[in-house]
């Protein structure tokens, strides 16, 4: 399945989401934010590793 999200704006989403796990374990970790948004910034990281594992090419050629 492909989601049609333009490349662009996937590397934008995965750089954002790789940039912003360590900012979000930084923020809990001084109290500035609490498990709340933690969790929600967890749910974040998993839609953003859905949409990057749906968009994996399948190579038909493949001997798996």
């Amino acid at each position: 399945m492909q989601v049609s999200i333009p490349p662009k704006v996937r590397v934008v989403l995965y750089v954002a989401t790789a940039l912003g796990t360590p900012v979000i374990a930084y923020l809990l970790a001084k109290d500035y934010i609490g498990s709340l948004e933690v969790a929600l910034w967890s749910g974040e990281v998993a839609v953003i590793n859905v949409l990057a594992a749906l968009n994996v090419q399948k190579n038909d050629g493949a001997s798996n």
